[in-house]
């Protein structure tokens, strides 16, 4: 892009950001447990108290609430405080989730042009503000979800290049936001690994690889086994028991309310849809991609076991793949169409 059009991408993604956290905490509310003051003052129930990375940069930051009303005060029709900061943070990790999806397509394969960057906020938006909130839902809110998205999309680029000493930053930081950074490792080893026909050929053309995610495995568990040591003395257990997914969706066909959702129907209507696009499009994906849709399998199978699927906000990295992995279909069957043009245009004519 020309320096003009960089300017306008990253100017429209910074008032998106803006924009999209406007709505989201206008229609969420918190969990007392898990709400942000006990998060920030380290007293929330175990299993949020150690997602704390935003709350903490958030105190830091505390200290610059008077300079912030003194500026911006007139612009904003509600009183800015630490609520405010966790605003600006939130709208920042929209603005980058924005920003690092042309670089996140092209990991996939595909080059796309980066306006498209914002279709992105279809289904975060239509998952964490509409069904979470706006019409219907538990409509809650935690400060580390919209961040996991962005963690997990810059976290697969940086690993994927082999920017190692950016990358670990990254991967510490985002372990200290939510424990599904695990996915990152996940993603980044399935993108990358050369395939081979005998296990000792698998080892040896992807040795590097493996001590890579041997080392993030271990920061991972060193990661839990220090915040829930930490944190031991804290109400709650580390591990919620989930909810039965079976038996909230026995009650769609005839919308009894459940404490998630109102009306259960809306959950039929999660991700905004797009996740049929590359269902549809399968055959047009390419490797890259069927290999990001199995991360997207075994995300599914985890939530199954440790959270509550009937909350739609609980899907955090996983519509970063669905919407990558829409884009890469409808790119596909586009390129399907064009080579079959062009090879009809070959044909000769009688």
């Amino acid at each position: 892009m020309k320096i003009y059009q960089r300017a306008t991408f990253v100017l429209l993604s910074l008032f998106s950001g803006l924009v999209f956290s406007y709505y989201y905490f206008l229609y969420t509310n918190e969990y007392p447990g898990g709400s942000y003051q006990k998060i920030a003052n380290y007293e929330a129930e175990k299993v949020f108290q150690t997602r704390l990375l935003v709350t903490s940069v958030a105190n830091l930051l505390e200290p610059s609430v008077p300079l912030l009303r003194t500026m911006f005060q007139w612009a904003v029709p509600y009183p800015i405080d630490y609520e405010a900061i966790l605003q600006l943070l939130n709208a920042l990790f929209v603005c980058s989730l924005i920003l690092t999806m042309p670089k996140f397509l092209r990991v996939l394969g595909y080059n796309i042009n980066p306006f498209a960057s914002f279709l992105i906020l279809l289904p975060v938006s239509w998952n964490y503000i509409a069904i979470n909130g706006f019409f219907d839902g538990a409509g809650l809110y935690y400060p580390y979800d919209v961040p996991s998205l962005a963690f997990f999309a810059l976290g697969v680029i940086l690993h994927h290049q082999k920017k190692w000493l950016w990358f670990y930053p990254v991967f510490m930081l985002a372990l200290l936001n939510r424990e599904s950074a695990c996915f990152i490792s996940l993603a980044g080893f399935l993108l990358a690994a050369i395939p081979s026909k005998t296990a000792s050929g698998f080892l040896n053309q992807n040795r590097s690889l493996l001590l890579h995610t041997l080392a993030q495995t271990l920061l991972w568990v060193a990661s839990r086994i220090f915040l829930s040591y930490a944190f031991r003395g804290n109400p709650g257990e580390f591990f919620e028991a989930p909810h039965s997914m079976i038996a909230f969706l026995s009650q769609i066909p005839s919308a009894s309310p459940h404490w998630a959702m109102e009306n259960p129907r809306w959950f039929l209507t999660i991700f905004a849809g797009i996740w049929i696009i590359p269902l549809l499009n399968f055959k047009h994906l390419n490797q890259p991609t069927k290999r990001l849709l199995w991360v997207g399998i075994i995300y599914l199978a985890a939530l199954f076991f440790r959270s509550n699927m009937m909350e739609v906000r609980v899907y955090n990295e996983l519509n970063v793949i669905l919407y990558a992995t829409a884009i890469s279909g409808a790119c596909g069957f586009q390129q399907s169409l064009s080579s079959s043009s062009k090879r009809l245009n070959k044909l000769p004519i009688s």
